[in-house]
């Protein structure tokens, strides 16, 4: 009987640290201009709990272009991928879910995410979490207006990304990376 209840208020208080962790973290949607968050952005780092996801060859390395926002508040993505050596273009239409600033897609499982922060003129920064066949993993993704972004603002990401338990050696920085640069609709290589 006391290992019941003390099971069951260690599940209370794993809610409610979960809870807390996500209330600090979350940007949510009152506070957000999306028409601010359109245009050109790049890709800068990419962090995951399974980190063979962001790898080369990991179907989630992907290297965005263009964020599009639709009036109905749908979010277009256009994003390039390493296929056989080749840069392929992944355009998605992202639709809110019920939850205030969450979005839901299909690539590779079913994707939920959101905004962690952002200052629109310089970064942005998503959280993902991926669904597939009983199998979960969570994703981060650090885009920037330009092709590289300041240390404080990578210090910010790593910080947000070990904040949703992602280990540091699982933090990717792609400043260095080949990021199809090239296949971008008119960018520099």
């Amino acid at each position: 009987m006391k290992l019941l209840l003390l099971l069951k208020l260690l599940a209370l208080e794993l809610t409610l640290v979960c809870v807390h962790a996500e209330g600090e973290t979350s940007a949510t949607r009152k506070n957000v201009n999306l028409k601010k968050i359109e245009g050109k952005w790049y890709s800068v780092g990419l962090a995951s709990d399974k980190r063979e996801m962001i790898e080369e060859h990991g179907s989630m390395r992907v290297f965005v272009e263009d964020i599009h926002v639709f009036e109905n508040s749908s979010l277009a993505f256009k994003f390039h991928t390493k296929k056989n050596g080749e840069c392929t273009a992944l355009n998605f239409v992202c639709d809110e879910t019920d939850k205030d600033g969450e979005y839901f897609v299909e690539y590779h499982g079913q994707n939920k995410f959101n905004m962690l922060d952002t200052d629109y003129d310089g970064y942005i920064i998503f959280h993902l979490r991926n669904f597939k066949r009983m199998e979960t993993f969570q994703l981060m993704e650090l885009y920037g207006r330009e092709q590289d972004l300041s240390s404080n603002i990578k210090e910010k990401f790593t910080e947000l990304c070990k904040k949703h338990g992602i280990v540091e050696e699982n933090i990717l920085d792609l400043t260095e990376a080949d990021r199809c640069l090239q296949a971008r609709g008119g960018g520099k290589a």
